[in-house]
């Protein structure tokens, strides 16, 4: 009997030794998982295994994509030993361009993942079916192609438009909307215009009697430029046009100077960011109707602040931001904005999400003294004197079953289609 109580426990120890013969276990998530194509992932990286939890994951892989002001993606993948791989930790990046295909930015993706993995891999049998190849450029010469020159100066333009239309017998709407954006960004400095027209008409028949139709216009405009002193400071200015029937304006200009600090360094802002910033500006605002304090025009001096915290961690992330406004000439016509969120995976399998935020509104000065129809106040065509605003939202998630999540089958997948404009 102690015989076969020893072959059997040499049997176990042969079997716990030839684990390098298993695939390395993956848990990956995306801050924004809309741009992470996880079933072409799946696919195209067969040599680990996707498990549905971090906890029981060999690498916890986190994306996080921050976007420019033109839609470019800077997108940091930080990979994170566990188990056998513990402090075996490693971080790339990459960038995507706006104009690219969404084919071409999942293949960055998976190029990305796979010179990730690959000091992960190796110490499995996948190993040896993975081969390494390199394409030298038909350009030789590397000094050279650093120093090619960008015949945009790294502006980016884009312009578009779109009309929405739908109705019934008794309903009809449309909407046209269109803009014009050019943005130039670096690594020092930040240039942002464009312009935007919206227009909208709704039609409600609501008897044989009584037709009623609403029309909204909505023109903006603005020209940023932000500058990086260092790792820590920034300063811009902002200025900003908009002509809007909703809030009252026949034109509203201003022009704010700003600086900004970052408790930890700029570099760091895909993984963590507390940000302080404070503006101090002048604002001129010519109104369509006479405001409930009989202004037709004013110039005002004004003021805002803000705090932004945001960090992302393998256990999930927290986003919270603190903003204020007010008018120098009369503090107490302000306004004061709390909001943020927290995603979190508290255990195994269980996910917990909560946000909102609740804003304090006294500074609508630009409120017409007519007030608003019923007709304006049901459709929302005006705006209306409220002193706050709130939104909630929570969550939970729990998923169980086999730990497994390797395979894509594609049948019976259904329609999938969306506008983006």
């Amino acid at each position: 009997m102690k015989l076969m109580n020893l072959l059997s426990l040499l049997l176990i120890a042969q079997l716990s030794f030839a684990q390098p013969d298993t695939k390395t276990k993956v848990f990956i998530e995306c801050t924004r998982s809309w741009l992470c194509d996880f079933d072409y992932l799946h696919t195209e990286l067969s040599m680990v295994d996707f498990v549905r939890d971090r906890f029981i994951a060999d690498v916890h892989i986190q994306v996080n994509t921050q976007f420019s002001s033109s839609g470019n993606e800077q997108n940091t993948v930080v990979f994170k030993g566990q188990n056998a791989f513990i402090n075996h930790d490693d971080t790339l990046s990459f960038f995507n361009e706006s104009t690219l295909s969404d084919d071409d930015k999942r293949k960055r993706m998976v190029k990305c993942l796979m010179l990730g993995l690959i000091p992960y891999v190796s110490h499995t049998i996948a190993a040896e079916n993975i081969v390494i190849t390199y394409n030298k450029p038909a350009e030789t010469d590397t000094a050279g192609l650093n120093k090619q020159k960008d015949p945009w100066d790294y502006w980016i333009m884009s312009l578009g438009a779109n009309g929405i239309f739908d109705g019934d017998a008794n309903y009809k709407s449309q909407s046209i909307y269109g803009y014009l954006n050019a943005d130039r960004e670096t690594d020092k400095t930040k240039t942002n215009i464009g312009a935007s027209y919206n227009f909208r008409k709704n039609k409600f028949v609501v008897s044989d009697e009584e037709t009623v139709i609403k029309e909204n216009t909505q023109l903006n405009a603005y020209v940023n430029f932000i500058k990086k002193i260092n790792q820590h400071w920034g300063y811009g200015v902002f200025n900003y046009y908009a002509k809007s029937e909703f809030s009252n304006y026949d034109m509203k200009l201003s022009f704010m100077p700003k600086v900004e600090y970052d408790v930890f360094k700029y570099k760091d802002f895909n993984n963590q960011r507390l940000v302080v910033s404070y503006g101090l500006g002048v604002q001129y605002n010519n109104y369509r109707d006479t405001t409930i304090f009989y202004k037709t025009e004013e110039t005002l001096l004004t003021q805002d602040a803000a705090i932004i915290g945001s960090f992302n961690k393998p256990w999930g992330n927290v986003n919270v931001g603190a903003f204020y406004s007010s008018f120098l000439h009369d503090l107490h016509k302000y306004s004061l904005s709390f909001s943020g969120s927290i995603n979190w995976n508290i255990f195994k399998g269980f996910k917990f999400a909560v946000g909102g935020s609740y804003d304090i509104t006294r500074n609508l000065i630009q409120l017409s003294k007519e007030g608003a129809t019923r007709d304006e106040v049901l459709l929302q065509q005006r705006q209306l004197n409220s002193q706050y605003s709130y939104f909630f939202g929570a969550g939970v998630s729990y998923t169980f079953g086999s730990k497994f999540s390797n395979y894509v089958n594609p049948a019976f997948k259904g329609l999938s289609w969306g506008l983006n404009f």
